[in-house]
């Protein structure tokens, strides 16, 4: 069964109770899932969701982490889940880079409502080549007056007016003998401060989402701490509910000895911006390119790993499903039964709140 947004968490209740000063009563906002319940759990402390809807997230990654993977996924949860039957589903794959088999993967439903920003005069899908584009086909969705689930990928694939402008005047310049003035690169970062500001206060009003997909890169910058920054500026961190950097943290292949493989990784996400819960909190999780998001896989390591479930030489003990044997068996037992799943999900979120608790302060309230 598919999961709904219903939470007895107190922060995700006051989230979806929020309602923007309006004469008529707004829908309740609600949680959108990442396609991982680990994840979820580490930007909410839901199993349901990870980012409330009326937001923007930003996710930074290094080349083949599952960025886009994660995207997608994310748009396929939606897809399944009546809650967001009414929401428009926008992919602008600005890096013209997309090429999975949507249905293979993701699921027909899927592929029938995710839909590009805009049409050419052929019907061809017109990602957003600058970053005023980008603004434009955000405001047009606004006008129609249906929420969305807007998915750019990336941020480091559009430019700027500006920038292409100079652009053009520094190879006319060349192309003259003469030396071009200036240079071009940071206009893009200026003006993203000024469209985001615009795009996130309708976000709230419209109870839509917005995740933005950008690149890691190497930090040139002598003092600062970290090894890896992102193009665009502060403007993303600073307008972004969450920001979570995604890494490859295992490769898996495999096949025989000399002709093994990749056939998929463990990303390791770090969400390091959480504006729904103030935690900063490290998850991992297997992709595999032709499955796409192990869910289960990483919620029965994840029981194992914290000792809930006990394990016996090579076998996994599972009171609440009257099981005893290996992972994979494990694995199949749950993935056939929706129930299960749902089970699986919902055990991995108690004992997540358990930890959780565990590490509270349990001091008297400053304020009553």
């Amino acid at each position: 069964m598919p999961r709904t947004t219903k939470t007895k968490r107190p922060l995700a209740d006051q989230i979806r109770n929020k309602k923007p000063k309006q004469e008529e009563p707004a829908p309740d906002l609600l949680l959108v899932p990442s396609g991982s319940t680990l994840l979820n759990l580490a930007c909410s402390d839901s199993s349901d969701g990870a980012f409330a809807t009326g937001t923007m997230v930003n996710m930074i990654g290094d080349s083949s982490a599952g960025k886009s993977f994660e995207a997608l996924t994310m748009l396929a949860e939606v897809a399944h889940i009546e809650l967001f039957d009414e929401y428009r589903l926008i992919y602008d794959d600005a890096e013209h880079a997309s090429q999975f088999d949507i249905t293979t993967l993701f699921g027909e439903k899927t592929a029938e409502r995710i839909e590009p920003p805009e049409l050419d005069d052929d019907g061809e899908p017109l990602p957003s080549d600058t970053i005023q584009d980008f603004q434009s086909n955000v405001m047009k969705a606004f006008e129609k007056k249906k929420p969305f689930i807007y998915v750019l990928d990336s941020f480091d694939a559009v430019t700027s007016v500006e920038e292409q402008a100079k652009l053009k005047k520094t190879m006319d310049a060349r192309k003259k003998g003469e030396k071009a003035a200036g240079s071009y690169g940071m206009e893009k970062a200026k003006i993203s401060g000024q469209i985001l500001r615009m795009i996130v206060s309708q976000l709230k009003r419209s109870h839509s989402f917005i995740l933005i997909v950008s690149q890691t890169r190497e930090n040139i910058d002598p003092t600062s701490f970290t090894k890896k920054t992102r193009s665009g500026g502060r403007a993303l961190k600073f307008y972004a509910s969450h920001e979570i950097w995604l890494a490859v943290a295992k490769k898996h292949s495999k096949g025989p000895e000399k002709r093994k493989r990749m056939i998929g990784i463990d990303c390791k996400a770090k969400v390091s911006k959480n504006k729904l819960t103030g935690k900063l909190r490290n998850v991992e999780f297997p992709i595999f390119y032709s499955y796409g998001i192990d869910d289960i896989g990483s919620c029965v390591d994840f029981l194992v790993q914290e000792g809930h479930w006990k394990t016996s030489k090579l076998s996994i003990i599972v009171p609440e499903m009257k099981f005893k044997g290996n992972r994979a068996s494990l694995i199949k037992k749950i993935e056939t039964s929706p129930r299960n799943v749902a089970r699986l999900q919902k055990l991995t979120e108690r004992v997540w709140n358990k930890i959780e608790a565990s590490l509270n302060l349990n001091r008297k309230r400053r304020y009553e």
